[in-house]
């Protein structure tokens, strides 16, 4: 008899509603901080999350990379038989200014059975997840094979000085076997359940060039052969009209091979081809996919002027014109590769192509192994009809940082969404369904489980 009472207190479900509204609290915290970055303010996010850690006993670092811009690490000791798992989430936001929102975007509000803030997808959702995650393990007096660390960091949307702070300064104590991070997630499909499930495995680097042209001055009533805005508009015709070639790595093949199985007609059997080819990609797959830009982004690097400057007055011959070309980069290749390209595509000596602050880059984690291994799992386990699909990001996270320093990383959001919530992100009435940290927290806290127990 004690026997079986003791079993069923061992294994006793955790309150995962409690949970929830620990998260919920937390999150509220967070969005009101207003840690939009610039000028970020993290701290006052760090400031947040700490007092209900510290409430736990949990021992908390913070690095200031910056005034007024911390980071936040804390972590639940286990047996040490394995390596850390590293559980990580950026608390600074874009900014809503020029938005028109129907509520307050730094206040969280529940509407129409969603919450609504800026920050509750990216990021603030889930770090509210993975804090209350290891509180949970706490209460719970999980005994745990490895470490489980939690870190926030700062400067994730303008570059992440904070978890390079971290990776600089204090690398020991986030260093881990593996890092669960944004950048994929579970997807809701029509019927409001998890219809299949992204881990960003890799993402693009992003860079950003500039191309100077220089012509002769004068007055602007004897036009010049020699004119600067003329050249560079050359110049970006040549880039509109030559794209970087089509290059399929091992991530976006096992992306196309998985996505494949929920889409439907052409698309369809232009992802399962692309997903089972070896060498050379099928042109018409190719074509099928480059219909659709969102789809065609996955294919190469890219490459898209985004400003224009040129000129003094309006009636003088410009010296100078310039553009920005906003590059999204291959993990496998270079900003130095992609600027070698630029030149050759150009193809002119009078055009330069230049580039100075460099947002780093990464290899691609390992679509197979125990991270993976256990993800798909789970995700076989409490959504058994969820492809679980590998892919590569086209924006950028804090995961490239932590994967040139050799901690693979898979972006899992734990906060199901539909994709059309998803795109919402940096936008105008970001949200998750209101019932969204109750999922958020089971998910993670089970996934974590999977990991260190």
């Amino acid at each position: 008899m004690l026997l079986t009472l003791f079993a069923a207190v061992a294994f006793a479900s955790p309150d995962y509603d409690k949970a929830a509204t620990n998260a919920k609290e937390l999150l509220r915290e967070l969005v009101l901080a207003d840690t939009t970055n610039p000028p970020g303010n993290e701290a006052r996010g760090v400031a947040a999350a700490a007092k209900v850690l510290e409430k736990d006993g949990f021992e908390v670092e913070r690095t200031e990379f910056a005034p007024g811009r911390q980071n936040l690490v804390t972590r639940l000791k286990g047996s040490g038989a394995k390596k850390p798992v590293l559980l990580i989430a950026h608390l600074d936001v874009v900014g809503a200014g020029g938005q028109e929102w129907s509520t307050k975007p730094h206040e969280l509000t529940e509407k129409d059975g969603y919450l609504v803030g800026r920050g509750v997808l990216d990021d603030l959702g889930m770090a509210a997840v993975i804090v209350e995650t290891a509180r949970l393990l706490k209460r719970e007096k999980t005994p745990l094979s490895r470490d489980v660390i939690v870190a926030l960091t700062g400067d994730e949307e303008s570059g992440g000085l904070g978890v390079r702070h971290l990776l600089e300064h204090r690398k020991e104590t986030i260093d881990a076997a593996f890092a669960l991070n944004e950048g994929g997630g579970l997807a809701l499909g029509a019927d409001g359940k998890v219809a299949f499930a992204e881990i960003q495995v890799a993402e693009k680097t992003y860079q950003d060039f500039e191309l100077v042209a220089k012509g002769e001055t004068g007055h602007s009533s004897v036009p010049k052969a020699d004119n600067a805005i003329y050249r560079l508009a050359r110049a970006l015709e040549k880039l509109s009209r030559n794209p970087p070639p089509v290059r399929l790595l091992p991530a976006t093949r096992a992306y196309f091979a998985g996505r494949a199985i929920i889409e439907k007609g052409e698309t369809a059997k232009a992802m399962k081809d692309l997903g089972e080819s070896k060498g050379e990609p099928p042109a018409g797959a190719v074509a099928a996919l480059e219909k659709d830009p969102l789809q065609a982004a996955n294919l190469r690097t890219t490459c898209v002027a985004t400003m224009l400057h040129g000129g003094t007055r309006v009636n003088a011959l410009p010296a100078e014109a310039t553009a920005n070309v906003n590059c999204r980069i291959l993990p496998d290749e270079t900003p130095d590769d992609v600027a070698r390209w630029l030149r050759r595509t150009i193809d002119d000596p009078a055009v330069g192509v230049k580039f100075d602050k460099d947002f780093g880059k990464a290899e691609a984690s390992p679509v197979e192994g125990e991270g993976m291994h256990a993800i798909r799992r789970l995700i076989g386990r409490l959504y058994p009809n969820a492809p679980v699909i590998p892919t590569m990001s086209r924006g950028a996270t804090d995961s490239r940082h932590l994967r040139a320093a050799g901690i693979p990383s898979y972006g899992i959001e734990p906060i199901a969404v539909a994709e059309a919530d998803g795109m919402r992100a940096h936008g105008i009435e970001e949200r998750i369904p209101a019932d969204g940290l109750r999922q958020g927290v089971e998910f993670m806290h089970r996934l974590v489980l999977e990991l260190a127990r």
